[in-house]
């Protein structure tokens, strides 16, 4: 499977994918406590229903004789419209990962340590060396990767890539420290140079070799300080960088170096591929691909009719019915690297800095607020009553499955509304007029905005539940404009700083390095947040400091990171998932697109194939 959907979606300057978690639907307002069990108190029947990722199979083969190519559906599960950029230096969510999984192609790979390699027997189209003694790292594209219209891809196409985002007229939201870093690009944004003159071309433009101010530890790790993509320089040089990200070439005639390239766009609704024949790991042994937008709602009843050979995620709110029989189909799990959380807005982006320029002002700047606002909410039982057991609370930024760095004794935010309201009396949030909604500490009223996003079934309710929980602890909080919102419309106005908004939700996805710096960092225009402490930047630069070369050093810093960060709660990590995908049994091999690293004589797109004619349903 492809690097990008890998450590898609946190669209910061490292290359991460940001993930825009949505859920939605109507509902009315849902205690998940009702039953009068409180996440302490749990029922033996429901605690039957949580499940882990262990209790799911990572891969699937199936035996049978293949058809001859044949044309593979695949749903991609979304409640709205993808933008449909198939562009990596701008794109900003999951579903255009999905797309450009199939037609892009994979510059480099990673290892099960979720770590840059290159060969091909990882799927790359290219290998990589670091030196940390001269702060450079050297890619070597290979001599038998070609574009889709024939052009041969070069490293001079990884130098295009780098200008793309250091253009000053670029669009898009990854510039940030792992670009700076990179020497001459400072001086190429800002329009005094005319190349970048950190990176260096061999004489054949075969190999780039990338100058830093400094090669620190996590830029190892896939998505955390390298650039590990190309873009076609002879296709989109001649675009002005302000209308890159809308125009033809990216939105509706994209070529990439992938197994698959684009034959027709139907914007925001489906895509459809053909096998390319030149694919440096061997021409695919499907004809094409088919991607269709696959709205939640209809998910079920589209699974049932064999309308697709696989999804790229199963709706937690849907597993039950999926789990008492889908004919056909095989669940494949996996633990998702990412979280959702809720952020609390702490001030704004400074477009000339480059940086977040913190508010102490912020209505959401008292420490206590945001705490007591964490204990308010029941998340265990959430997670039980609203996703079938497919989630668990959070507590930590850093997710359980990095194993040698997360905290496991960490207790995070549990429900307890009595600490909450302890919180806001001792923080002087009380309610002067009886009303039964507690004012500021100056008297003033307290009105908090919460804005959240559509998606399933579960949001409404559960968005409902919050605002209720809240209410309990005297804290007046309603929905932005009344109302849950879409969510490409709910990042624009996060990322915009819009002034109504004190609190969100959101999430990160597919972390490949848990590094806090790509996300809270000062400089990184996803720290949404806008949230910086002289505290957190002494631990940000002890995470890329020598020292941190040393494993037992890395591993205590995150410790204490950890405990800092969960204290300081500028945003508040609610769920990990187990990250679900369902496959019909005529495909003869499939990987969940979240493993690390698979066969790819086995699991590579190219060398999947068809066993019927038809996706099958019994």
């Amino acid at each position: 499977m492809s690097l990008k959907k890998k450590y898609a979606i946190l669209a910061s300057s490292a290359a991460l994918s940001l993930t825009l978690a949505a859920c939605g639907g109507e509902g009315e307002p849902v205690d998940p406590g009702q039953e009068g069990e409180s996440s302490q108190e749990t029922t033996e029947d429901q605690a039957t229903q949580e499940r882990s990722p262990e209790d799911f199979d990572e891969t699937v083969q199936n035996e049978g004789e293949a058809i001859d190519g044949g044309i593979a559906q695949v749903g991609v599960l979304s409640d709205t419209a993808w933008t449909g950029i198939f562009d990596w230096q701008h794109y900003e969510n999951e579903a255009d990962a999905s797309l450009m999984n199939y037609t892009l192609g994979d510059l480099l790979a990673m290892n099960e340590n979720y770590e840059l390699v290159g060969g091909k027997e990882n799927g790359a189209a290219a290998d990589i060396e670091f030196d940390e003694d001269n702060d450079t790292v050297t890619i070597t594209v290979h001599d038998d990767v070609y574009w889709h219209d024939g052009e041969q891809v070069t490293a001079d196409d990884i130098v295009f890539a780098h200008e793309i985002v250091g253009n000053p007229d670029y669009t898009g939201i990854r510039y940030g420290d792992n670009f700076t870093n990179v020497q001459g690009m400072e001086e190429y944004k800002a329009g005094e140079a005319d190349s970048i003159s950190g990176l260096e071309l061999s004489d054949d433009e075969m190999t780039v070799t990338i100058h830093y101010q400094q090669v620190v530890p996590s830029m190892k790790q896939a998505g955390r300080g390298v650039w590990a993509y190309a873009a076609p320089r002879h296709y989109l040089e001649d675009i002005p960088a302000d209308e890159l990200v809308s125009h033809p070439n990216v939105r509706e005639n994209p070529i990439g170096f992938g197994p698959f390239k684009v034959d027709n766009v139907v914007p925001g609704e489906s895509v459809e591929y053909s096998a390319y024949e030149d694919y440096h790991l061997g021409e695919p042994k499907l004809d094409g691909i088919t991607l269709e937008r696959l709205q939640p709602a209809g998910a079920i009843e589209a699974l049932r009719a064999g309308e697709f050979d696989w999804v790229d995620s199963v709706p937690t709110d849907q597993f039950d019915i999926i789990e008492e029989g889908l004919p056909g189909y095989t669940i494949l799990g996996y633990p998702d690297r990412g979280y959702d959380f809720l952020g609390f807005k702490l001030g704004e982006w400074d477009a000339d800095e480059g940086k977040v320029k913190m508010n102490p002002d912020a209505k959401m700047a008292d420490k206590n607020l945001r705490q007591a606002m964490a204990y308010a909410l029941d998340l265990d039982q959430v997670a039980i009553t609203f996703s079938n057991g497919l989630s668990q609370r959070a507590t930590s930024h850093i997710p359980s499955n990095f194993a040698s760095f997360y905290r496991d004794d960490l207790e995070g935010y549990p429900y307890d509304p009595d600490k909450a309201n302890q919180l806001l009396d001792e923080a002087g949030y009380e309610d002067v007029d009886g009303d039964g909604f507690r004012e500021d500490p100056d008297g003033q009223p307290l009105e908090i905005t919460y804005a959240a996003m559509t998606g399933g079934d579960t949001a409404e309710p559960i968005s409902q539940y919050y605002l209720q929980a809240w209410a309990e602890v005297g804290l007046n909080v309603s929905l932005l404009e009344g109302r849950l919102h879409e969510s490409n419309s709910h990042y624009d106005r996060i990322q915009g700083d819009d002034p109504e908004i004190d609190v969100f939700e959101a999430g990160f996805g597919a972390l490949s390095d848990p590094t806090p710096s790509v996300i809270y960092g000062p400089n990184e225009p996803i720290n949404f947040t806008r949230y910086e402490t002289d505290e957190n930047n002494e631990y940000l630069q002890a995470f890329e400091a020598d020292e941190a070369f040393d494993d037992d050093y890395r591993q205590q810093l995150f410790h204490d990171w950890q405990e800092f960060f969960m204290d300081e709660i500028p945003t508040l990590p609610t769920f990990w998932f187990t990250q679900l995908e369902i496959v019909n049994d005529r495909v003869s091999a499939y990987a969940h697109s979240s493993v690390p690293q698979v066969d790819q004589d086995t699991y590579g797109l190219h060398e999947i194939e068809l066993l019927a004619e038809e996706p099958l349903t019994e």
